[in-house]
């Protein structure tokens, strides 16, 4: 199975490493009402953190929305305060946050310190995932890190939240550094090239466009009704220059002296929005961790990053707690997994299996095996019987729990392969779709049944709404207009 995921490149930054292993440190959970952090910052700076995240989700997310971590696709949070622990987890050595999203969950690991701009790290990754819950609306790049930057520029009070705070740093980028060409700024997609200096240029300059488009007037009508009008646009075949013209009625030539009047005004409003729920009985819960606890979350977290060397190490330290060691078997399975040793993956599942058979996420993680064992096999027989294993998981799995995105996806798989009803698959990847809008994988998934029940205008309807939210050149984007190629050349006029 395919698995979506979205990374966002945050503030460059350095600090020095922690003489005692990352796994040893004093690690604390703190748990408020909806949001739950695995950290080694002080109590005092995470409580903060904490109370500024459930605020900003008051003033800007969606106050009736399950808690985070116990939503359908729940978010985790992993809080470092050093460079080098932050490397070995698996992040990229050019980040200092990072947001990763599948159907199972959303993981931000970030690195806050006094070098790298404290809480705005988390904050910023926290808007990312506002931007998720917005449903099938996808941001061009200088606008998802523009806006991420700008909202989480941010204050609290028990008054008000206050958002678009002029950004010193981004001030001083602007004003003594040579700008990108603004055409690059719209036109970039992928950050991975640049230095860390064109980087820091990329983020002033996006903050500085955003904030711009938020002071014209009613901009927060036009701004939402403009970014969707832009991905039409983009979807239909013109450059992003062309329509971000259209969509903004600006026009790109104009951009620079626009932005830099701006800039020179030094008139940066910011904006407020009263809570009256200022959060007056916040006291999140504090408990110390477990080493092995630890080890299992940063296991769990470099697997998400694939880095299988260090979360092999750590889940092999947390069999020796009889606790996690259920987790820790099933982790490993993952890992043997992720290396095709299919012997030693199936072990020790069966091993989590024997130690403890009503563990969700553990009969997820065996799933998710039999799925990968699908993905690479075109052996009709051995899909076959992968797909009975898968689907047997599954249902276990649904003894102990109601149906997740990822279940409901892949027990479309699992009926997919054995070649069973295709209608009950499609109702499956259907639901999962509507359970997780946003993520391609479940969508592909469905408009490849349409193809293969010849339902071909679904098909390529359902292919056209991942390339509408995709945007970039991507395996996604690639498979999606393979299906939509087949359909067409497959269509049976005039009808379906």
């Amino acid at each position: 199975m395919i698995r979506l995921t979205l990374t966002f490149l945050a503030l460059s930054g350095l600090a020095s490493a922690s003489d005692v292993a990352l796994d040893e440190r004093e690690w604390k959970l703190l748990t408020s009402e909806n949001f739950r952090v695995h950290t080694v910052l002080s109590d005092e700076r995470t409580t903060e953190l904490l109370r500024q995240l459930e605020v900003m989700r008051v003033a800007l997310g969606n106050p009736k929305a399950t808690a985070t971590f116990q939503a359908a696709v729940p978010t985790v949070i992993l809080a470092l305060d050093n460079d080098a622990d932050y490397q070995l987890i698996g992040a990229p050595d050019t980040t200092v946050g990072f947001f990763i999203s599948d159907q199972r969950e959303n993981a931000i690991v970030v690195q806050v310190n006094d070098q790298v701009h404290g809480a705005r790290t988390i904050l910023h990754e926290y808007v990312h995932y506002l931007h998720r819950q917005n449903g099938r609306v996808t941001y061009p790049r200088w606008f998802e890190e523009g806006n991420a930057e700008y909202l989480s520029s941010s204050r609290v009070s028990e008054e008000s939240y206050d958002y678009g705070l002029p950004i010193v740093s981004r001030l001083q980028t602007l004003t003594f550094a040579s700008w990108l060409p603004m055409t690059d700024v719209l036109e970039l997609s992928d950050l991975s090239s640049l230095t860390i200096d064109q980087g820091d240029l990329f983020y002033s300059q996006s903050w500085l466009l955003v904030h711009f488009l938020n002071s014209l007037p009613d901009a927060d009508e036009s701004i939402p009704k403009n970014i969707r009008r832009y991905g039409e646009l983009v979807v239909d075949g013109s450059s992003r220059v062309t329509a971000f013209e259209q969509a903004f009625s600006l026009k790109v030539d104009d951009l620079d002296d626009k932005l830099l009047k701006y800039l020179l005004a030094n008139d940066f409003q910011f904006r407020s929005i009263a809570i009256d729920t200022a959060l007056p009985d916040f006291s999140p819960r504090i408990e110390t961790l477990a080493t092995s606890e630890v080890q299992i979350a940063l296991a769990e977290m470099a697997m998400r990053f694939l880095n299988d060397k260090e979360a092999e190490q750590w889940f092999m330290k947390a069999l020796s707690d009889d606790a996690t060691r259920p987790r820790a078997e099933s982790g490993l399975g993952t890992v043997y997994g992720y290396r095709g040793d299919i012997a030693k993956a199936s072990e020790r599942f069966e091993a989590a299996i024997y130690l403890v058979s009503y563990d969700f996420r553990m009969w997820m993680d065996y799933a998710q095996f039999w799925a990968d064992r699908i993905s690479v096999t075109d052996d009709i027989r051995q899909r076959d019987a992968y797909g009975k294993r898968l689907e047997e998981s599954l249902r276990n799995a649904l003894t102990i729990s109601d149906a997740t995105p990822e279940l409901n996806a892949l027990m479309g798989i699992a009926y997919m392969a054995q070649g069973k009803d295709i209608d009950e698959a499609i109702e499956y990847l259907i639901t999962a779709t509507e359970q997780s809008p946003t993520d391609q994988p479940s969508r592909l998934l469905l408009a490849s049944a349409y193809l293969f029940a010849k339902r071909f205008h679904l098909a390529i309807n359902t292919a056209e709404s991942v390339l509408r939210f995709e945007h970039e050149s991507n395996e996604i984007t690639a498979a999606a207009d393979e299906i939509i190629r087949m359909s067409w050349d497959l269509l049976d006029w005039p009808s379906e």
